[in-house]
């Protein structure tokens, strides 16, 4: 008799909001700008509710101390390895290596409840990660992605290897990309050029030429 293996449960998906940086381009901390009627990680922490167990928001030292006691779960980015990868291999190794994370950096200002709809529904948990196209359709772009509990090894091998970069880790590894419907989305607000430029797409509703 053939003994049939029943199919993998899928990983339980959680929120993360990449909020540590240290913001030097833009002067103040980026995650605390209101575009929205609340600071910018906020505003980001509520869209990934409806799609996560739980959502997190991966601080620095600094943050940590400032939102102690808040209404939001806080990760310290604790991990020994620099740049964007820290918050979420934090994640991984204090929180769940066995939950997948929906992860997004803070500075995407006019990133929609679409788009994040768009990526959880075309998740493929058998892969690495689902992750977006950038803005060329020629990269998969680590600023919206889901990190499958898969990929944490990985992760540790680049990190020895010493290519700890987000980029790099997906595009050599087995993945989903997917197209968002409105690229002007990932317009990233990293100076306080751009960020008037943001300002004034939420209040025209269109790009300034």
């Amino acid at each position: 008799m053939i003994s049939i293996k029943p199919p993998e449960p899928t990983p339980p998906l959680r929120g993360l909001v990449l909020a540590g940086g240290r913001s030097t381009r833009m002067g103040v901390d980026k995650s605390t700008i209101d575009y929205h009627g609340k600071p910018q990680f906020e505003y980001l922490h509520d869209l990934l509710i409806p799609y996560c167990d739980a959502v997190f928001v991966s601080v620095n030292a600094e943050q940590a101390n400032q939102l102690a006691g808040s209404r939001f779960n806080l990760i310290e980015d604790q991990a020994l390895v620099a740049g964007p990868l820290i918050g979420i291999l934090t994640a991984f190794e204090q929180q769940s290596a066995h939950h997948a994370w929906l992860a997004v950096v803070c500075d995407l200002p006019l990133l929609s409840e679409q788009s994040i709809r768009k990526l959880v529904e075309n998740r493929k948990p058998d892969k690495m990660a689902t992750v977006i196209w950038d803005s060329d359709f020629r990269f998969p772009d680590p600023s919206l992605c889901i990190w499958e509990p898969a990929v944490y090894p990985a992760i540790l091998r680049a990190i020895e290897a010493g290519t700890p970069y987000p980029r790099t880790i997906l595009m050599t590894n087995d993945i989903e990309l997917v197209e968002i419907d409105n690229i002007q989305e990932l317009t990233n607000a990293n100076t306080p050029g751009d960020m008037a430029l943001i300002r004034q797409i939420l209040q025209t509703g269109k790009q300034p030429f």
